[in-house]
């Protein structure tokens, strides 16, 4: 029977030497949808997408694509060609001496000028840039170009290796609601490996969170329950900001430094409480123990950073309202429940 998801990995294993990348990994991406791969630099995120796509072979483990087995106990079964796997490099790793056109149908088996064309059309590349080298074009358009010939030949799984790093951050938010137009109009199936908590949460299905080398999967959740309710502390930190604060939690309250703080979580005894910026509110005070350290304009509201006895603590103001001075004396208050991660 045929396996009705486009990738399946478990009990993956591999090291260099003697350091682990993963002693365990298992991970799955269901048919149509976009599976955002984050974790700290150095736990094995684009190793991953190398050997998915078959360029190394791990030591162990087992990976379906399609319900092909293509990779068995240290043994590649299905060269990388074969793989039926769409792959952006970060780099966009574009023929220089193929133009556009050319460089978009070099992955299909046989020549079709509307597919290539359609294709250019759907990712926003005109006729006048077609023909052009990759060279002379923007980092934008290279992306559009690179995402095009991944998708060229109908891939059952499309592998993105931060496919934002080399566009500036004005055009992020539009290329990342083009990509997730795309694949899904071209109903593919994405794995993507990024640092852009912002584009991972905005763009995908899942998060799946991995841990140092060697831990494998830390969490595997929607968006909103990984923002929410990291189940790392590095998890926290690498889905936005955040302050994290030691506390004793009983009875859905933290105690802390900083003053008593509700908890949404099942937390009991000795915790570190993820509180986010936009859930708490600094209250001015003359005697208070908190001191506005600096003040940062960012558009809809300003973050200020606040010292207290449990370190530094974000939060956030509205712009429509003066922010306090550097050096405001005064208390921090919880607008909202934080989650508490338990301290083994």
């Amino acid at each position: 029977m045929s396996d009705p998801q486009p990738l399946t990995l478990s009990g993956i294993r591999h090291a260099y030497g003697e350091n682990p990348v993963w002693s365990d990994l298992s991970l799955s991406v269901s048919a149509g949808e976009f599976v955002a791969l984050i974790g700290e630099s150095g736990c094995g995120k684009t190793t991953l997408l190398r050997a998915i796509a078959g360029l190394i072979c791990p030591q162990a483990g087992h990976i379906r694509i399609d319900g092909v087995s293509v990779f068995k106990n240290g043994q590649n079964i299905v060269p990388c060609e074969a793989r039926g796997v769409g792959l952006v490099f970060q780099e966009y790793a574009l023929f220089p001496h193929m133009s556009v056109r050319e460089n978009v149908a070099y992955g299909l088996r046989a020549p079709s000028q509307s597919r290539v064309d359609g294709l250019l059309t759907l990712v926003g590349i005109g006729p006048e840039l077609a023909e052009r080298r990759p060279s002379q074009l923007s980092g934008g358009q290279q992306q559009r170009v690179a995402l095009a010939r991944a998708l060229a030949p109908r891939p059952a799984l499309l592998l993105l290796d931060e496919p934002f790093s080399n566009v500036d951050a004005g055009r992020r938010h539009a290329l990342g609601r083009l990509l997730r137009r795309i694949t899904t109009e071209e109903g593919a199936s994405v794995l993507m490996v990024t640092h852009d908590h912002e584009a991972a949460m905005a763009l995908s299905d899942r998060m799946v969170v991995l841990g140092p080398r060697g831990r494998g999967v830390v969490q595997d959740a929607p968006p909103v329950d990984v923002y929410r309710r990291p189940a790392t502390e590095s998890a926290a930190e690498m889905t936005g900001r955040c302050s994290l604060v030691p506390a004793e939690v009983s009875g859905q309250l933290g105690q802390t430094a900083v003053g008593a703080v509700p908890v949404s979580s099942d937390a009991e005894g000795k915790s570190i409480l993820v509180l986010r910026p936009e859930g708490l509110s600094f209250v001015s005070k003359s005697d208070g123990a908190v001191t506005v350290s600096s003040v940062q304009f960012a558009g809809a509201h300003h973050v200020l950073s606040c010292d207290t006895s449990a370190g530094h603590v974000d939060v956030i103001w509205s712009s429509e309202d003066a922010p306090p001075d550097v050096g405001t004396q005064g208390s921090l208050q919880a607008t909202s429940p934080a989650w508490a991660i338990p301290i083994p």
